[in-house]
């Protein structure tokens, strides 16, 4: 519940800020007599249909795949430690060294399953960063062919012309760079 709450005042602070820049920017507009236009992109769409995003989320994949992989491997050997300490008496010496040494493996994997998810949660933020960074000056070309004043991102509008949206034409500009 904190989190949508966070999530709304995010979202309030950005449309103020929005209603303030667009009233700066028509007040500055009328002066100067050219019209504004406000571009939108679909950060989302971009994130998940250009080639770059499809590539890193392509290794992404692979990287999970090998992961997921390891830690079968793991899980299968936890599993037949577990099964030889079900074949032993409970109270000999040889039944407490096989449990130690299966709370230990255990512990080892779950160890190992927190550190696999951080590493694939760093690499996804890293390719979306780079993702995002790329993109940021194909963005402002398109715009400036198009002549507008402002992009937004397209979640910010309730309701936008399609012929204000940018997005299809920013994913070719990018996946024309990329090639």
């Amino acid at each position: 519940m904190r989190e949508k709450n966070k999530y709304w005042k995010w979202s309030l602070m950005v449309i103020v800020a929005c209603m303030f820049s667009l009233g700066t920017i028509t007040t500055g507009m009328a002066q100067s007599s050219a019209p504004l236009k406000i571009g939108f992109v679909n950060m989302n769409k971009i994130m998940s249909e250009s080639k770059a995003a499809q590539n890193a989320q392509a290794v992404i994949k692979k990287d999970i795949e090998s992961k997921t992989a390891a830690m079968k491997e793991k899980e299968n050997k936890l599993a037949a430690m577990e099964k030889e300490l079900k074949a032993l008496k409970q109270d000999s010496p040889a039944w407490k060294e096989k449990r130690d040494k299966l709370i230990k493996e255990a512990n080892e994997v779950n160890r190992l399953r927190g550190e696999y998810a951080n590493q694939i949660q760093k690499k996804n933020a890293e390719l979306t960063q780079k993702i995002l960074t790329d993109i940021q000056p194909i963005i402002k070309k398109v715009a400036s062919g198009e002549k507008c004043t402002m992009v937004l991102d397209r979640r910010i509008g309730l309701m936008i012309d399609d012929d204000l949206d940018l997005t299809d034409k920013v994913i070719k500009a990018y996946d024309a760079q990329k090639k």
